[in-house]
């Protein structure tokens, strides 16, 4: 079941700068809101998964990460956000699960896929396998937030939740969980024609590969991450130019 409370209400800036994370979290819930979506945070993967699967003509599968099969998805180390309509349809979403990667790193975790499995000796697939020669592989450890899920309904793209709602994923995550750093993954096509650069991340690599994979062979993936420094720069920037903003935020997705 879903929530019917207001996105801001459920937040508790725990780490971070409280007053400038206070201030993104309301101009982002407000700038939806004037594009007609209404946000709130959930919890409910089954529900996620089953509308998932509803929306087959618009969205490719959800990750594995993101499956409650796969995975233990709990209120400590998942959430995601739902924007509604004003009839209460969802439009759009995006989710974040926390990794504790302080003995381990990105590329040690995907390769295993224990970014995507909770036990992937059990959960994987037949042949399926995963490589990463993205060049900050190593670097990135710590307690990690992968933001993914991202999905808008074809007739809400065009308003600029691309700019809204990666954001608000990965400064929910880090506030609540105090993160080093945020990843996400995006194929080239998003890369080329301009979307990941709304998205915010400071960081884009090439060089990621997943064979026999929930959707097949997925190659030349760009792994898109950003440190805890960077991602209060970016909440900065969104806030003392907001002409930038709304450039960002008039892009196609």
């Amino acid at each position: 079941m879903l929530t019917n409370l207001r996105l801001p209400d459920q937040v508790d800036v725990a780490f971070g700068p409280q007053a400038l994370i206070a201030r993104f979290i309301l101009h982002a819930d407000r700038t939806a809101r004037e594009r007609g979506v209404r946000l709130s945070i959930e919890h409910d993967f089954d529900a996620l998964i089953a509308f998932n699967k509803q929306q087959t003509k618009s969205w490719f599968p959800l990750v594995p990460s993101f499956d409650p099969v796969a995975n233990e998805l709990t209120p400590e180390n998942a959430f995601w956000i739902a924007g509604r309509d004003r009839d209460g349809e969802i439009v759009a979403t995006q989710c974040a699960r926390l990794f504790d990667w302080r003995d381990s790193n990105f590329k040690q975790e995907f390769e295993s896929l224990r970014l995507v499995y909770q036990d992937p000796d059990i959960e994987r697939l037949p042949e399926e396998c995963a490589f990463s020669e993205a060049p900050s592989g190593h670097r990135i450890n710590g307690l990690v937030c992968f933001s993914g899920g991202a999905w808008y309904r074809p007739d809400y793209r065009g308003r600029g939740l691309s700019a809204i709602t990666p954001r608000l994923s990965r400064t929910i995550a880090y506030t609540q969980w105090n993160t080093d750093f945020t990843i996400g993954f995006a194929e080239p096509a998003l890369v080329e024609k301009g979307v990941v650069a709304r998205y915010g991340y400071t960081r884009v690599e090439r060089g990621v590969d997943w064979l026999n994979s929930y959707r097949g062979h997925i190659l030349d993936i760009h792994l898109l991450w950003m440190d805890r420094s960077e991602l209060i720069n970016d909440l900065v920037v969104q806030l003392t130019e907001p002409v930038e903003y709304r450039r960002q935020a008039s892009g196609l997705r």
